[in-house]
């Protein structure tokens, strides 16, 4: 069904104003940003740690009053995330590879990051491009639709490239979080030892 952007926003318009339940969410959510707007001013200590214990006990509510639609949920999440995994998108490997080129020019500029954190990006960086470029070149050379994930993963080479390169962004990513985490608390060690 193809809707234009007009006819959307008009239908989630009379989305929020067809019920008193809604209003009241439209409202509640409006008020949070209004508060969140206004601490941007005020930069009161209090208020992100009232919403932060509000926000993570609506959530909780959420999820105790919507106990077998959660799990659905994250039950389908899962289901998602393996079958990207076994059938990658090309689309998303695209913007995997856009991503990693962002990286490696952020990487080349940046003076925050060490030089071990460097070559790391570099490093995962590059073959992630020689990953893409064999994806690439076998496609071309065997002729296949990139468009056509039947006819694209029926090829064990591409499979395979497209599943270790998925891999190696995974222990890229998780590498990198589990490094800022470090810096992050290392930071916080760092600048309470020396106010004592």
């Amino acid at each position: 069904m193809e809707i234009s952007l007009f006819e959307k926003m008009k239908i989630i318009f009379d989305l929020l104003f067809s019920s008193f339940m809604f209003i009241e969410i439209f409202l509640f959510f409006l008020l949070l940003l209004a508060l969140v707007l206004v601490n941007l001013k005020v930069k009161n200590k209090i208020v992100p740690i009232v919403l932060s214990i509000f926000l993570g006990g609506a959530i909780i509510f959420f999820v105790v009053s919507s106990y077998s639609y959660v799990l659905l949920c994250i039950d389908s999440f899962i289901m998602k995330v393996m079958d990207y995994y076994y059938f990658p998108s090309t689309v998303v490997y695209f913007f995997l590879l856009l991503f990693a080129i962002i990286i490696f020019i952020y990487s080349m500029f940046s003076k925050k990051l060490s030089v071990l954190k460097k070559g790391f990006n570099y490093f995962c960086t590059v073959f992630i491009f020689l990953f893409f470029t064999l994806f690439l070149s076998l496609a071309t050379m065997n002729h296949i639709d990139l468009a056509d994930p039947i006819s694209l993963y029926q090829n064990s080479q591409i499979l395979a490239i497209v599943q270790f390169s998925n891999l190696l962004f995974l222990v890229w990513i998780i590498i990198t979080c589990f490094y800022h985490l470090f810096l992050f608390f290392k930071k916080k060690v760092d600048k309470e030892e020396l106010e004592n």
